[in-house]
């Protein structure tokens, strides 16, 4: 997947989650329904977050798991500063363990449906390069000795 997609998949896919998550505990009344605005800021949120996290991708980093963390703490740094800012979440501990508990679970969904996209644009290239050796196998244009 080029960069481009994959970043505006994460955008899109974050902010499904978040709209799924966040709709079903204001319907078990622990968030207040979201209003419009609400729902833009959110989105600008997930927008943002994709930014910081583009910008971080560009660090050396190697390692998989500290990766990981620092596209956490970059999430959790936008969604604190911009609910904080325009007064989305509350200064409650509730409110505060349950967001990062939606951060940590958007992260890990938004991470497994790419690495299943992955998984199945790989299959798909693996196939249609399969098919190609065996057509030229076919049309004797190519042997394995």
């Amino acid at each position: 997947m080029s960069t481009f997609k994959t970043y505006f998949s994460i955008t899109c896919y974050s902010f499904t989650f978040f709209i799924l998550i966040y709709n079903v505990l204001a319907k078990l009344t622990f968030f207040p329904p979201m209003t419009v605005n609400d729902i833009f800021i959110y989105f600008l949120m997930m927008f943002s977050i994709t930014l910081l996290i583009a910008v971080t991708d560009l660090l050396p980093v190697r390692n998989q798991l500290l990766a990981a963390l620092i596209r956490i703490t970059d999430t959790v740094i936008v969604v604190f500063t911009a609910g904080l800012t325009f007064k989305l979440i509350p200064l409650t501990w509730t409110y505060m363990l349950t967001t990062i508990g939606m951060i940590l679970l958007i992260y890990f969904g938004v991470s497994a449906v790419l690495m299943i996209k992955d998984k199945a644009d790989a299959k798909s290239i693996n196939e249609q390069l399969s098919r190609r050796l065996l057509k030229t196998r076919r049309e004797g244009g190519v042997s394995d000795e």
